[in-house]
């Protein structure tokens, strides 16, 4: 049987589809040795296509760095709202002779004014130590203040614990996003974000439930050992590849890169590796243009057209984040509560908050890669000035009739204490943050983030010390209606000013700031 037929056939089907073989070689610059990547392509019709797998980065190596930080924010909301259920238990002890109405001031903010000094310290280690280190070293006074407040002898000490604690604190808030910020592919960066704000949630909430059943001081030592563990634990994460390109360091932001991303072969991160160089400055294209630049004074670099801007928006989300009303309204939960007529104990209200709360951050996971930071501004805004507009109506009503509440409008103060709560933490609370981390250009990112740490902490002090002879001023109804005021002023400042950022890169958001 002749079989030539066939074999021809065959023959030119196989040179036609599987001849034309091409290879790439790429090189990683700066690397060291040469890494070659094999591809095939087939031409068919003239048409060349490249069959070579494109890599997609693994989520879950983002995942455990992520998880990390977060312990860390678990404990910011430990230690902000460690005096709800602390304060009551010394009181209820009699410990230091008995607590004044000063004493328990002090211990309250004490913490706020830590944070205030910890914004220059946090932003001067940020750029010379980098991320990670920085993450390590806010971990220590985070346990010293936890020993003082657990074995404090006197109500200054114990003062100072907190002080202390607040430097901690005030720290990691602002290192934590600028970290995940750097470390997060654009796909996932705003749910990386919120996962702060879930863990801040989850400490506060994990706060109100152990106080309830143990003393003040198991709580203060549990708290000893999760700040152990993250002094541990954060040593092992990946360093910020954006902060080691930013220091010239290439081919360890190239070997950081893999780990986050899963790779395995660095042609698989580098043209991730590209933009986060062009990103930070150091791409070949402009480095003769930067080179003049190099040695520019910092206020040069923060008076920039793009850092102005930046820093504009990003003090302005700190004013309208911090007079939102959000202490005033956690201030007065016991007396919302009363006003709601539920006779509930204030261990069970504190518990509910702190799981409202926590929905509401969770709920922002899903919301700010499907909406957009500028919507969930929006929302939030216009949400929690109409939550206080109530909470001021009923307040009024009750000033009117000897502090009774008609049973019609019960429901009023409840329902709006849980939505301002739920519409602060999906908007204005987790996102003032957020866009900081985004938008504050990497060669100033270090100082203007301190700055705008600092101011933010400030200005909750301010709050938290006035509060009371604000409200002997003013009344409390109208003090709720001032902040409903803030907040629309907040709304419109954000439609006007605030840039959407879903979507896009760090190089994107940087490029769009330098061109407006």
């Amino acid at each position: 049987m002749n079989f030539n037929w066939l074999h021809n056939k065959y023959s030119v089907l196989f040179s036609q589809r599987f001849c034309s073989v091409s290879f790439r070689v790429k090189y990683f610059k700066n690397m060291g040795p040469k890494n070659s990547e094999e591809s095939t392509a087939i031409r068919i019709d003239s048409q060349e296509i490249d069959t070579t797998p494109t890599f997609q980065p693994k989520i879950l190596p983002q995942l455990f760095p992520t998880l990390i930080v977060c312990l860390a924010c678990f404990e910011v909301g430990a230690v902000r709202v460690w005096t709800s259920p602390a304060l009551p238990d010394l009181e209820r002890q009699n410990l230091f002779g008995g607590l004044t109405p000063n004493d328990k001031s002090w211990i309250a903010s004490a913490v706020t004014l830590g944070a205030v000094v910890s914004g220059p310290a946090a932003g001067f280690i940020l750029d010379r130590v980098g991320r990670r280190k920085s993450l390590v070293l806010l971990a220590i006074p985070l346990i010293i203040g936890w020993l003082l407040i657990a074995f404090a002898p006197t109500v200054t000490l114990m003062s100072v614990g907190r002080f202390v604690n607040g430097i901690s604190i005030g720290g990691y808030i602002m290192v934590s996003n600028v970290y995940l910020a750097e470390i997060s592919e654009q796909r996932i960066r705003g749910s990386i974000l919120s996962a702060t704000s879930i863990a801040l949630g989850s400490g506060i909430l994990f706060t109100y439930i152990l106080g309830t059943f143990f003393s003040w001081f198991m709580l203060s030592a549990v708290n000893i050992v999760i700040s152990i563990i993250i002094l541990l634990a954060i040593p092992t994460i990946p360093e910020s590849p954006v902060y080691l390109i930013h220091k010239g360091h290439k081919k360890k932001a190239g070997m950081e890169l893999m780990r986050l991303r899963g790779a395995t072969q660095f042609h698989e991160i580098e043209d991730e590796l590209n933009e986060l160089h062009s990103y930070s400055d150091y791409d070949h294209k402009i480095q003769a243009q930067r080179s003049t630049q190099s040695h520019q004074s910092l206020w040069t670099r923060l008076t920039r057209k793009g850092s102005l801007k930046a820093l504009g928006i990003t003090f302005g989300l700190m004013i309208f984040q911090q007079l939102s009303g959000i202490n005033a309204v956690m201030f007065f939960t016991a007396r919302i509560f009363s006003a709601a007529q539920t006779n509930l104990d204030a261990n069970v209200c504190a518990i509910l908050i702190g799981v409202d709360t926590l929905f509401a951050v969770i709920l922002s996971l899903f919301l700010i890669d499907k909406l957009g930071r500028r919507m969930l501004l929006f929302i939030s805004q216009l949400g929690t000035c109409f939550c206080l507009v109530c909470l001021g109506v009923v307040f009024y009503w009750q000033e009117k009739n000897d502090g009774a509440t008609p049973n019609e409008i019960s429901w009023v103060p409840l329902l709006s204490l849980v939505l301002f709560v739920v519409f602060f933490n999906i908007g204005i609370g987790p996102l003032a943050w957020f866009l900081m981390s985004e938008i504050i250009p990497t060669d100033v990112k270090g100082p203007a983030s301190a700055a705008a740490t600092s101011f933010n902490w400030l200005l909750a002090f301010v709050v938290t010390k006035t509060f009371e002879d604000l409200i002997q001023l003013m009344g409390i109804h109208l003090y709720f209606w001032f902040f409903a005021g803030v907040c629309f002023a907040g709304f419109l400042f954000c439609y006007l000013f605030v840039p959407e950022t879903r979507g896009k890169t760090l190089d994107e958001i940087q490029c769009d700031f330098k061109s407006k």
